[in-house]
């Protein structure tokens, strides 16, 4: 199978000297319709990747789509790195990808990852041993077990005194749990692009040679109940409905020959930024602060127009700040620094219906745009809300433990206006 990179935003040619040829792209546009909008977005000869980075395969094609950080190298290994570890933050993959040494180069391909992240986490449950269940089973053996069943034994083994029919419970790994982990596995490894992701699937797989064959169906694996015995198997069967969710032709893409794992960039941005908020407020701050994401939700009017906020930053009841998230480029010589008029009336919005002065777009940081403060409005309302326009680094968030620079800073005036003695107390707690 042919396997290509791209960027995200980034054209792609169709033709005979091209990226890719006609049949492949045919591929790609059958694929198209499942997809979200705006993955592919297509021109005379030419497609243009959007703002979405992860995996998209067809019969033809196995193509990995790597943000585009014009901060810092840029390489497809340090990239690969960057999206892994960005994903990692949002609890995607195993928590051992955090950590690991390698972790800001990867050299294989992202469907490679993925798999071989969930075989990672399927090792560590199996060290505790296979989900094993009791089932009720009838037969004809050579010695007495749990109870026999004397009417039928006598009518089965009226010419045969050396075999006795029994009814027992008998302990076994064949259950609809191991089924289900097998299909998926056995999925796996057909969609595996190296050999030494492929050697990984097969040697998990020769665990379950006991277990019955059996196709893998997302509802099944969704429906599938996890007591206390068994409680640390479930995130392995999230991330295997997950997998299926986004791999698996009949999951998503009906009788589509093609899968795709997509992150919204935007989205994964501002995930992992709040979560990091989250994490310094509840671990730094005292409690003083409080990060909430996504919420609260109001409507701009009585009957609608919901606005949910990307992250507002609490003190007590009272909302002292909204960030907003745009994973978009900055251009210092425009005018308004190449903020849209359109982010700028729904940071006005949130001023007004959420009683907050201190507003903030925060962007990935660029060659031209490097991290911290870049500059603030006031916007010209009753109010006078302040919009402030951040910059960040986006390795530093995905591979940092402390608050972004320039978000940083905001905090540290939101804190200034705190009342003295929330200060006082928080200075006597050593968290300011």
């Amino acid at each position: 199978m042919k396997s290509l990179t791209f960027r995200e935003r980034e054209s792609v040619s169709i033709g005979p000297t091209g990226d890719i040829s006609e049949p492949e792209a045919e591929g790609l546009a059958k694929l198209d319709g499942c997809l979200p909008p705006g993955v592919l977005n297509w021109g005379h000869r030419s497609l243009r990747l959007g703002p979405f980075c992860g995996v998209l395969r067809t019969k033809q094609l196995a193509i990995e789509i790597l943000p585009k950080i014009d901060h810092g190298s840029d390489s497809s290994e340090d990239m690969r790195g960057l999206l892994v570890a960005m994903i990692a933050r949002t609890g995607e993959l195993g928590p051992k990808r955090v950590g690991e040494a390698g972790l800001r180069q990867q050299n294989g391909h992202l469907l490679d990852v993925f798999i071989e992240d969930f075989c990672g986490q399927v090792k560590v449950a199996l060290r505790r041993g296979a989900i094993a269940r009791y089932s009720d089973r009838t037969d004809n053996i050579n010695a007495i077990r749990g109870r026999l069943e004397l009417n039928d034994h006598l009518r089965t083994n009226a010419f045969d005194r050396s075999h006795l029919l029994c009814r027992f419970d008998e302990r076994s790994i064949n259950n609809p749990y191991n089924q289900a982990l097998k299909a998926v596995l056995r999925i796996l490894v057909g969609l595996a692009l190296s050999p030494s992701t492929r050697a990984i699937v097969t040697a998990i797989l020769h665990r379950f040679v006991e277990v019955t064959d059996r196709r893998a169906r997302a509802r099944d694996v969704a429906a599938l109940q996890f007591d206390r015995t068994i409680r640390h198997w479930e995130p392995v069967f999230a991330k295997a409905l997950w997998l299926l969710q986004g791999l698996y032709p009949d999951v998503r893409v009906g009788d589509t020959a093609g899968s795709a794992l997509l992150f919204n960039m935007e989205k994964l941005f501002e995930t992992i930024l709040g979560l990091q908020l989250q994490y310094v407020s509840q671990t730094t701050m005292g409690g003083r602060l409080s990060i909430a994401l996504q919420s609260p939700v109001k409507n701009l009017s009585n009957s609608g127009f919901q606005m949910r906020p990307d992250i507002t930053i609490h003190s007590g009841e009272e909302c002292v700040a909204i960030l907003d998230a745009k994973w978009k480029r900055l251009y210092l010589d425009n005018s308004n620094s190449g903020v849209s008029s359109a982010d700028a009336y729904q940071m006005n919005a949130y001023a007004s219906r959420y009683r907050c002065q201190r507003l903030a777009l925060v962007y990935p940081a660029s060659k031209e745009c490097p991290p911290g403060h870049i500059r603030e409005f006031v916007l010209a309302t009753n109010e006078r809300p302040i919009l402030e326009i951040i910059a960040i680094d986006i390795r530093e968030l995905a591979f940092g433990g402390d608050i972004p620079r320039g978000v940083e800073g905001m905090i540290e005036k939101i804190e200034a206006g705190l009342p003295k003695m929330e200060v006082r107390d928080s200075l006597n707690r050593g968290t300011v």
